[in-house]
């Protein structure tokens, strides 16, 4: 199932409301048992090969982590090598079948065309929220213990296997995430959770309005815009050059606007079952440079990198170089860059290893360096005294908003030579091309997207007096303040989103998947 499925909206999500707010007051183990059950329903239209993949993964991870936890006495040594192995399952099975490594090895040994299962929907999701929970296992991190409980008999084990089973396939964020830590998850299934809270309903069916507009209204009208321009790069078909930016202008707002209005449907649907989930997008488009930029796009997935990978990465590189008492450059260069350099090429082959995302990858972890140097340069901070902040606000967001849409070109060119092709076609195409879609009525498309995303409040600043989401990073606000209007759970505003549902049925016979279902 996927979130804009009619069936979904008015079939699932109001049994799995009512199923959860009747057993709820059962005590907490009852409401996440319900969570569990209707997420297995929830994913069982992927298959059921990738459904046992998930719960196989849950099992292990669930093994491993109260193994640390209950055995208080396992040596130092054996705690290393329990965590190794939860960690070494978790990475091995992501590597074999999101990179096809598995369809390799099916289709060698049997001699047979590659599954349709090779890539089980949102593993990359459920395997990072469970690297991050196998780790806060080992360090006995509070949440962790007191979230699991006490495990000493038969029944206890099984109440904690499902209240753990439940974090991890709570059906909003199972497939696209956001990557939730437990810590952020346990506090919120205490006393209470279960029962029916009136603004958790209204700020909940807010967010969900918001993001089926978002994804239906926005982000699948400005794809008919961008695919006929990227598919014609791709068979390398003459393009009018306004065509051509037309189509890596809406590009780079659709995959904005997907992403975002998962992101807020997830929120929403968590919060109708009482669970506030980080936020994974405030007004990136909006940011000032790539630093900014990755504090506010898909957030959840940049601290988890960051914390397993940069991290790591830059205290070993740092204590090797001082060790050796490097120059200052070397030193950086170990410590601060060659992380940089890789944290982004993770990042770009997280969503696939092609050589789109590798060189995409590297473009933006250069572009980080770049950045970071400069902001700690002395010609920089003596600047930043002598100029107001607005300014060099516009200065940043005019270089970012210059550079960043062909960067997002590429990661949707099906080659480097389908980008490369775009670029010639940008610069010097075929004037006498003739015009892949109506112009005008494409131009006003993106205008309106531009307005939405650069004069309105985003939907966790709408929410914000109601807490929508946990703030995974603290961002200020870019938006014109005249504008930063709040939402109220009354009337008015209940009609308007009624208004933005009623919008989105009329383009509900389109069911285009969300494009991160394909990272």
């Amino acid at each position: 199932m996927i979130f804009t499925d009619p069936f979904f909206l008015f079939v699932f999500l109001p049994a799995a409301c009512v199923a959860f707010h009747i057993l709820g007051r059962y005590g907490p183990t009852a409401g996440l048992g319900v969570i569990l059950a209707t997420s297995i329903l929830f994913y069982l239209p992927w298959g059921w090969t990738t459904t046992f993949l998930l719960l196989a993964s849950i099992a292990v991870n669930f093994f491993v982590g109260s193994a640390l936890l209950r055995v208080a006495t396992l040596a130092r040594r054996t705690r290393i090598a329990a965590l190794t192995f939860g960690q070494l399952y978790n990475f091995t099975t992501l590597v074999l079948f999101k990179y096809h490594l598995f369809a390799g090895l099916w289709m060698v040994s049997s001699q047979a065309v590659a599954p349709d299962w090779i890539i089980p929907a949102g593993i990359s999701f459920y395997t990072f929220h469970q690297a991050a929970f196998l780790a806060d296992a080992y360090a006995r991190e509070e949440s962790v213990v007191a979230y699991l409980g006490d495990m000493g008999t038969t029944a206890k084990l099984g109440g904690s296997f499902v209240r753990y089973a439940a974090f991890v396939a709570f059906f909003p964020q199972l497939v696209i995430g956001p990557i939730t830590y437990l810590k952020e998850f346990q506090p919120q299934t205490g006393s209470g959770f279960g029962r029916i809270r009136y603004v958790n309903l209204s700020v909940g069916f807010a967010l969900i309005a918001i993001g089926i507009f978002k994804k239906i209204v926005i982000a699948d009208n400005l794809a008919l815009i961008a695919d006929p321009v990227f598919a014609g790069a791709a068979l390398q078909k003459s393009i009018h050059p306004l065509i051509a930016w037309m189509g890596v202008a809406a590009y780079y707002m659709q995959l904005y606007f997907d992403f975002s209005g998962y992101s807020d449907i997830a929120l929403g649907l968590a919060r109708i079952f009482g669970i506030r989930y980080p936020v994974n997008f405030f007004s990136p488009l909006k940011a000032v440079g790539i630093i900014d930029y990755y504090r506010r796009w898909h957030m959840t997935l940049t601290r988890v990198i960051s914390r397993f990978l940069f991290t790591p990465l830059s205290l070993i590189g740092t204590r090797f170089a001082m060790r050796r008492r490097w120059a200052v450059v070397p030193t950086k260069i170990l410590g601060l860059w060659l992380p940089l350099i890789i944290n982004f090429e993770v990042i770009g082959l997280w969503h696939g290893a092609i050589t789109t995302f590798i060189v995409f990858g590297l473009i933006h972890g250069t572009w980080y360096v770049i950045e970071t140097e400069t902001r700690a340069s002395k010609r920089w901070k003596a600047w930043k005294k002598r100029t107001p902040d607005a300014r060099r606000a516009l200065y940043g967001r005019v270089i970012f908003i210059a550079l960043m849409p062909l960067t997002f070109a590429l990661f949707r060119s099906q080659s480097l030579g389908a980008a490369g092709f775009l670029g010639t076609q940008l610069l010097a195409g075929d004037w006498a091309t003739d015009f892949a879609f109506e112009p005008l009525r494409a131009a006003g498309e993106i205008a309106a997207a531009f307005a939405v995303i650069y004069l309105l409040p985003n939907s966790i600043e709408l929410l914000w007096n109601y807490r929508p989401g946990l703030m995974t990073y603290p961002n200020p606000s870019y938006g014109p303040k005249l504008l930063q209007f709040r939402w109220r759970p009354n009337w008015p505003w209940m009609l308007f989103y009624g208004f933005l549902i009623t919008i989105c049925i009329y383009y509900m016979y389109r069911q285009p998947p969300f494009l991160y279902q394909g990272f």
